[in-house]
């Protein structure tokens, strides 16, 4: 697999809502399981259209979105404003790398942003460090197989392959949730 990094300068597919069909935020909500969510973390949080869905689904707290891209970090500041649910901190921080305490978050989450990274196992450790134990971390990332749109089929990484690096960063109860047509849900538990 090769790390193919969205370009910034197409950062309107990401405000798109018809991107909101295919990744079903109820659907996705809940596939990782944890409705009760006071602290969240969205690494490659783009342009924060999930990071806005999944605060205003939950009843308080705090949803870190996460990024490193200047473009789209200045976007979320920009736009994002405070809905009814959780507040929203945009973050500045590389996916292996975040200034957040360890043991936070209730969830660590990221959407399609699995098959730009070049070195998965980093942020699954990442994340694994951020979540309380039994925390849950979810990966949504396309399906290997011929869709519409999306990323090549050599750039995207099978639901086993994300199973196989969860078990291999520490996480149990590994789950693949089949509820989105042109994605793969993969979630995790972050044991004690």
């Amino acid at each position: 697999m090769v790390a193919q990094r969205f370009d910034p300068a197409k950062l309107d597919r990401l405000n798109d809502v018809e991107r909101l069909v295919d990744l079903d935020p109820d659907a996705l909500w809940q596939a990782f399981g944890v409705p009760d969510s006071t602290t969240v973390v969205e690494i490659g949080a783009g342009t924060g259209m999930f990071a806005r869905e999944f605060a205003n689904r939950m009843r308080a707290g705090t949803l870190y979105a996460v990024d490193s891209e200047p473009t789209m970090l200045a976007w979320m500041r920009e736009h994002l404003t405070p809905g009814a649910g959780a507040t929203i901190a945009v973050t500045d921080a590389d996916a292996a790398a975040t200034p957040l305490p360890d043991g936070i978050a209730d969830l660590v989450y990221s959407i399609n942003l699995h098959h730009e990274l070049r070195d998965p196992l980093a942020m699954l450790t990442e994340g694994r460090r951020l979540l309380r134990i039994g925390g849950v971390v979810a990966i949504v990332d396309w399906k290997r197989e011929p869709t519409p749109t999306g990323p090549p089929l050599e750039h995207r990484i099978g639901a086993e392959e994300i199973a196989q690096q969860l078990e291999r960063s520490g996480f149990g109860e590994i789950r693949t949730h089949d509820v989105l047509r042109y994605h793969s849900v993969v979630t995790g538990v972050a044991a004690g």
